[in-house]
């Protein structure tokens, strides 16, 4: 090996310990993809141009990392809109974390204070991207009824659930989660446009609380109101799921009040978590 290759070859072993034992954020392979994913579930779903400025990684590195994520399917990408965004594994992975998590217990309490009122099923769920995800449910005991399971996800924009995450978050989220919804009637009753659906937001969050009258599934109807942090979006909703055939107007605003105040006081309840509880009325 002539001296100049030597050289090289020391230089670029030293710089490999370097970055090993460096003493940067940036030196661990693990370390900046955890951050590259931390990025992409704060901020996303951002184009590959918005990643590269953000993240200050090498275009080449980049590509390569965003690859290997989206094989573990920790990240995907949108071919329609060209972004990438979380994927559903982190949902999978989050799935066994809520079983133990801060909401579901605080939340417990109220989910069968709720059920016991209604005798109807009563779920909390949570926002992952455009859906909403259960955590924790009690079931009604009655032989129809409305049944769910952890894990399970539905659209945001045709369920009460979802349509309270939506409303309660801010502005630039609400409107990047609109965007990429794609919309799919289930019953004469979906709403299917993003202006209507932005106008029934609207109505949700001064009035406190969401209704899905048949918009999921014909037959099934829901009210839903939102848990809030801090900041006053929604960190999840509990809703109150049953048949339509037995669900008057009078049983909704009977459940109504409790249901917000059911939320209400999980909010209170995580306010040491958060900061301050606030009040949902936008």
């Amino acid at each position: 090996m002539s001296g100049n290759n030597k050289t090289i070859s020391r230089l670029s072993a030293n710089a490999s310990v370097g970055e090993e034992r460096g003493g940067g954020r940036s030196s661990s392979g693990l370390g900046r993809a955890v951050r590259l994913l931390d990025l992409i579930v704060a901020k996303g779903p951002l184009r590959f141009a918005q990643i590269e400025e953000l993240a200050d990684i090498p275009k080449a590195s980049l590509h390569r990392m965003l690859n290997e994520l989206a094989e573990e399917r920790l990240v995907q990408f949108d071919e329609r809109v060209l972004t990438w965004s979380s994927g559903y594994r982190i949902l999978e992975m989050a799935n066994r974390i809520w079983t133990r998590s801060d909401i579901r217990v605080l939340a417990r309490d109220q989910l069968l204070a709720l059920n016991a009122l209604s005798g109807e099923s009563v779920q909390v769920a949570v926002l992952a991207d455009t859906h909403g995800v259960v955590i924790d449910h009690v079931e009604s005991t009655r032989s129809v009824r409305h049944s769910i399971n952890v894990g399970n996800r539905e659209p945001v924009y045709c369920t009460g659930t979802g349509k309270v995450l939506l409303a309660w978050c801010d502005e630039e989220q609400r409107d990047s989660i609109i965007s990429r919804i794609s919309f799919v009637r289930f019953t004469p009753n979906t709403i299917t446009d993003p202006d209507a659906l932005a106008r029934e937001l609207s109505l949700i969050s001064k009035r406190g609380y969401a209704v899905d009258a048949e918009e999921r599934f014909l037959g099934t109807c829901c009210i839903a109101a939102p848990v809030v942090d801090a900041t006053g979006q929604a960190v999840a909703s509990i809703s109150i799921t049953a048949p339509a055939f037995r669900t008057t107007a009078a049983d909704l605003k009977l459940w109504q009040g409790s249901l917000v105040a059911a939320a209400a006081e999980v909010s209170r309840r995580l306010a040491p978590r958060t900061g301050p509880s606030v009040s949902i009325a936008h």
